[in-house]
């Protein structure tokens, strides 16, 4: 999922202001493939576990001394609002900040916070997504 200007990104507590865009990623880490005999090509895949990413890119105008520490784990919640409320949409889900760094170009300062989404439970996805059409 790219959710590009998110009307409002919330981690705990925490607005965070400026934020340009939400990339969140289905990765697997693990695969079970299996061939037979019969030829060199895979017969079967599958993703025994799998690890959902999140990056949270902000511009950032000014000091910025208010960065979550790795290790942190609170509600992540993305809001989106295109201005009507078929396109509304709420993702949220449990995440831990991994880490937090910073880009330069010019004047603009550019936050990027990475972070990994936990599940209650193995079986459960981690990531909701409420509302839109």
């Amino acid at each position: 999922m790219l959710v590009m200007r998110p009307s409002v990104v919330k981690f705990g507590a925490d607005e965070w202001a400026g934020v340009v865009r939400v990339a969140i990623e289905s990765l697997s880490v693990e695969m079970a493939e299996e061939w037979d005999d019969e030829g060199p090509n895979l017969m079967f895949a599958d993703s025994t576990r799998r690890k959902t990413s999140v990056q949270v890119f902000q511009d950032v105008e000014g000091d910025d001394l208010s960065t979550p520490d790795p290790g942190t784990e609170a509600g992540l919640v993305v809001e989106v609002d295109r201005g009507n409320d078929a396109d509304k949409k709420s993702i949220s889900m449990t995440a831990v900040v991994q880490s937090v760094s910073y880009s330069f170009s010019g004047s603009r300062s550019t936050r990027l916070v990475r972070l990994v989404a936990v599940s209650s439970a193995g079986n459960f996805e981690p990531v909701s997504v409420i509302g839109g059409g």
